[in-house]
């Protein structure tokens, strides 16, 4: 059977319960003040790594730009950067920067420079589910091989990657073909295989299945 809400006993609880209101006001209030106060430092921080995003990318845009502009040297691109690093340090566009430098540096033979980057880029970025982080390993592995650093290399590209894992393995048997160790090489490229369906890297993997050495 519902009470009364106008009975003698709901209003005496109702009574209690305002007699706690007033004698707990202070810390009720200061809770909610706290409450209100981590709110508003929620969204103070919110809006200020969406600036900083959205001035980062801006400068990452004029960095592009430098990059793509077949006139720009390494020196020049790295001017750039250096002047927009305040805006992009600490953002997934300071990671990115430091590939167009490696790109930049490979393509004019400046190797010590493009390795330094691409290990760094490995050993800071995220390399959990990260595109950026993949991409450094293989292009240091490319690198590795064509100094013929084959150990160092395969060091490099020991560990499963989340992007790119098909062109991983596929430099893990160009090692191993180097190193003659033909069935090794087969069994990397059949692995290539099965880890992707992109036709055309598909049929690139059965050309350099074709020219092993049979054994």
């Amino acid at each position: 059977m519902n009470e009364d809400p106008f009975s003698s006993s709901a209003e005496t609880r109702l009574s209690g319960f305002f007699d706690w209101i007033r004698s707990n006001a202070i810390s009720i209030i200061l809770v909610l003040v706290l409450l209100a106060g981590s709110f508003f430092i929620y969204l103070y921080f919110q809006n200020k790594n969406e600036e900083k995003l959205t001035e980062a990318f801006e400068a990452y845009q004029n960095i592009i730009q430098s990059f793509n502009n077949e006139e720009s040297t390494l020196e020049n691109l790295m001017q750039q950067i250096d002047s927009a690093q305040l805006s992009i340090e600490k953002t997934v566009y300071e990671t990115a920067s430091d590939l167009l430098i490696a790109k930049k540096a490979f393509d004019e033979a400046n190797l010590d420079l493009a390795k330094g980057k691409l290990v760094k880029i490995i050993t800071t970025a995220d390399n959990s589910n990260n595109p950026l982080h993949d991409i450094a390993v293989i292009r240091l592995g490319y690198i590795l091989i064509q100094e013929r650093n084959f150990d160092e290399a395969k060091k490099n590209l020991g560990s499963k990657l989340d992007f790119y894992e098909p062109k991983r393995l596929e430099l893990l048997g160009d090692i191993a073909s180097f190193e003659e160790s033909y069935n090794s090489a087969n069994t990397y490229y059949e692995e290539a295989i099965k880890a992707t369906s992109d036709q055309g890297f598909i049929e690139l993997m059965n050309i350099k299945l074709s020219l092993l050495p049979s054994s």
